[in-house]
């Protein structure tokens, strides 16, 4: 065989076959008679071998029948691999990898998941909910494509997009003194309370918000584990607006303030790597649903 084979030719190949018909042929391919007697003349020459018989225009030989189901098999491949390749980069074939807080996880992800699926049907999402510090890991290792945290120290592999304004607050039971009070309190008012710490205390690092905050009674990594520790009145936590429990809990949140410490949230992707098609949709949606969630629950958008 002198060159490689071109879909165009054995799909008019194929379709001259089945039909035994050039006319056809040039028919469903938008192409003159003529055109297909060349374009079947230049097929021979690309085989080495007669596929036609002599004087029946549109009659395969018997080699012409024995190599009309791997043209056949050839062109399926070629266009099962063109459809994959226009979904995927339309978006909508692929996987999408997330890291992200479990606050998060727990509230906003769900919502962010039915719409990008409602979206990307044909796109499978997988999702890890951890600690900001461990978001931004993944993200810069590659282990997720996109992520959600409480943005740290810059970082020139990583591109932030800062989206709300976040602030902290107490957690406690409804009948604690902290949450009958009806206002927001000052930090130093959790002098002599018992502190549940959890995983968003990395932040409060740097601010003067009282050493107790340093050395917490418990700390609770799991964020179930946490809620339900609250909710048995065994001490009280600090979390920010955006990780304020759902009423479902049943617990009060009291805003804390003098200080008032912010902290900023927002996605992290790769810095050098741009985003497959489907992972820029997500990222879309995540900025627009996040910006709401946080106007839901008090939290300044920065966007």
């Amino acid at each position: 065989m002198s060159a490689p084979f071109k879909i165009q030719q054995l799909r008019q190949f194929a379709i001259a076959a089945r039909n035994q018909s050039f006319r056809v042929a040039a028919l469903e391919t938008h192409r003159s008679q003529a055109a297909i007697t060349l374009a079947m003349r230049a097929l021979q020459e690309d085989v080495g071998a007669q596929l036609f018989e002599d004087g029946h225009q549109a009659r395969l030989t018997p080699l012409g029948e024995s190599l009309l189901p791997l043209f056949t098999e050839l062109i399926n491949v070629h266009d099962r691999i063109q459809g994959d390749i226009r979904q995927i980069v339309r978006g909508e074939r692929g996987a999408v990898t997330l890291s992200l807080m479990p606050s998060l996880a727990e509230e906003w992800l769900p919502d962010v998941l039915r719409r990008f699926r409602l979206d990307r049907p044909g796109v499978k999402v997988h999702a890890a909910d951890v600690s900001s510090p461990r978001v931004a890991e993944m993200v810069e290792s590659g282990l997720a494509e996109l992520g959600v945290a409480g943005l740290i120290a810059p970082n020139p592999l990583l591109r932030h997009t800062p989206v709300v304004r976040d602030t902290f607050g107490v957690v406690c039971r409804p009948d604690h003194r902290i949450a009958a009070s009806g206002r927001s309190i000052p930090w130093k008012a959790l002098r002599g309370e018992t502190l549940i710490g959890n995983t968003t205390f990395h932040a409060l690092q740097g601010h003067d918000v009282g050493a107790w905050v340093d050395a917490p009674d418990i700390v609770l990594h799991n964020r179930g584990s946490l809620m339900a520790a609250v909710q048995a009145g065994l001490g009280i936590t600090v979390l920010p607006t955006l990780a304020r429990p759902p009423a479902q809990y049943k617990l009060a949140f009291v805003p804390l303030i003098s200080p008032r410490v912010n902290r900023i949230v927002g996605t992290l992707c790769r810095t050098e790597q741009s985003l497959l098609p489907a992972a820029q949709h997500m990222h879309e949606l995540m900025l627009k649903s996040l910006a709401a969630f946080a106007r839901a629950r008090g939290a300044s958008v920065l966007l």
